[in-house]
């Protein structure tokens, strides 16, 4: 299972770098089982969490690239959070 860490690890960095709970974050990802009505062996299940919410999803790939184009989804999501703000 991979897992993404929630705030940055490292000691020295400063506690605003990571994501708050009003921020979307990729919780996890990791290989799944295909959804149903679907096949194949190459398929990842993700979770996007904000809060106490959560977003669970599927992509089919390497986790590499999978958790990249996560990553994209993560990123317009808090952009449109921020633009909704205004």
């Amino acid at each position: 299972m991979t897992t993404r860490p929630a705030s940055p690890t490292g000691s020295d960095a400063p506690a605003s770098a990571g994501p708050t709970d009003d921020e979307y974050r990729l919780a996890f990802i990791r290989p799944a089982r295909a959804p149903s009505d679907n096949t194949g062996t190459d398929w990842l299940m993700y979770s996007i969490t904000r809060g106490s919410d959560a977003i669970t999803g599927y992509r089919r790939g390497d986790i590499k690239s999978a958790t990249a184009e996560v990553e994209k989804i993560v990123a317009l999501l808090n952009e449109r959070r921020l633009t909704k703000k205004r």
